[in-house]
């Protein structure tokens, strides 16, 4: 692609209908979900003084979509209302979230409480986020794909960039309760620009049984090589960088001797760092394939996280997560290419479901079991794991990848590949 040509396509974004109202509630949504890795996770530090609770309820907000997922993306399939359920569906959230804290400091319930109000958040995060997310390939013209991609990844970053530090700040100077109330507010403003987009037309609507469209969708990932591939990477990588959601802000404070507040600026740098990735690749991808390009940026995303613990400044603990996150969207925006290529838009709903609720479960995964082993192995080897877990998840897609190839190869007549 020319520089010209991806300026173009840019620009042409902002001309699809739509399309301008749906990146700006995507945003919003998204700036909602950044503020919890660090006021939902510091609140319940600060709450029950237990690394352990704080960690499940980062993974109560994602863990549930597992299970909902594929039942989302046979609704996101078969409805021709798919936008009216995601108004709906990101009202409930902001409820939740004001839940959470009106029960917290009015009632002060057991942990569990809290946790399973949280856990209403992971079983209606795939509709929001997946809802439209299914709609990119219907609503923009197929040659604009890569930079509604990039636009997607770099909204992504842009919210991770304002979130954390905008929750962090508030934490800092009012406190944990009102980060989570401001996540609420953000939530809300969401659903408002939501309810200004209209349903794409001209998709395909499946008539089959929820649950055999449901059913369909898990067959047609658990068939595709490729579509395993990245459910495998997000996976070991997420389970890697959930480490980070618990050590971060107890690297803050053991090591910096800082509030954990600290966490929400290391997480933007990663985002800074991303975005300008995201418009880089978005502008002129390198030479390669799609599925080349997630391996070879999800290896260079961990190498920076590996030198996070050895580092005892704040602000080259910054550089590393900038660093690192260079190569985050480049991956991911790969990774979507593939998805979205490897079905008909006739599944994209389940296929963007299933992924989706697989991928995102991994770092709140990886959040728990940080929060259960940090008191074991510290909180420097915590975070040097996150880092290796990125390398694993890398040479794990290489082996899948390479696989596919193989057999693809292999299903070539003799003579064509000869002629070849």
């Amino acid at each position: 692609m020319g520089v010209m040509g991806a300026s173009q396509g840019y620009r042409g974004l902002l001309r699809v209908p739509n399309y301008p109202a749906l990146i700006s509630s995507v945003a919003l949504g998204r700036l909602a979900n950044s503020m919890s890795q660090v006021g939902v996770v510091i609140y319940l530090l600060d709450a029950t003084h237990s690394a352990a609770i704080a960690g499940g309820g980062a993974a109560a907000q994602l863990l549930p979509g597992i299970f909902t997922g594929p039942f989302v993306g046979a609704w996101l399939d078969r409805t021709h209302a798919r936008v009216r359920g995601i108004v709906a569906t990101l009202l409930v959230r902001a409820a939740l979230l004001f839940a959470v804290v009106a029960c917290g400091e009015l009632l002060h319930p057991p942990a569990a409480a809290l946790l399973l109000l949280l856990a209403g958040l992971g079983a209606t995060f795939p509709i929001p986020n997946v809802g439209f997310r299914a709609m990119i390939p219907v609503a923009v013209p197929r040659h604009l794909w890569d930079q509604a991609n990039a636009a997607d990844s770099i909204s992504y970053d842009s919210a991770f960039v304002i979130g954390p530090a905008l929750a962090g700040a508030t934490v800092t100077l009012i406190g944990a309760p009102w980060a989570i109330v401001l996540q609420g507010m953000a939530t809300l403003a969401a659903g408002a620009m939501a309810a200004r987009v209209r349903e794409p037309s001209g998709r395909v609507i499946e008539t089959e049984p929820p649950l055999e469209a449901a059913v369909a969708g898990l067959r047609a990932v658990l068939s595709h090589r490729q579509l395993r591939a990245t459910v495998v990477l997000m996976v070991v990588s997420g389970l890697g960088y959930g480490c980070f959601t618990i050590g971060l802000p107890l690297w803050a404070r053991e090591t910096l001797h800082m509030s954990p507040g600290v966490a929400g600026w290391m997480w933007a740098a990663t985002s800074v760092g991303s975005i300008i990735g995201g418009l880089t690749y978005g502008w002129r991808p390198p030479p390669g394939s799609h599925a080349r390009h997630v391996v070879i940026f999800t290896a260079l995303f961990g190498l920076p996280l590996l030198l996070v613990p050895l580092v005892s400044s704040l602000w080259l603990g910054l550089a590393c997560m900038f660093a690192s996150g260079l190569c985050s969207a480049p991956f991911i925006i790969a990774m979507f290419s593939i998805r979205q290529r490897a079905v008909g838009s006739r599944l994209h709903g389940r296929i963007f479901a299933i992924t989706v609720s697989i991928n995102a479960a991994g770092t709140p995964a990886g959040a728990f079991l940080a929060g259960l082993l940090v008191g074991h192995i510290g909180v420097h080897d915590l975070l040097f794991g996150a880092g290796v877990g990125q390398l694993l998840a890398a040479g794990l897609a290489a082996t899948l990848f390479r696989a596919e190839r193989e057999r693809a190869a292999l299903a070539v007549p003799e003579p064509e590949r000869a002629a070849a």
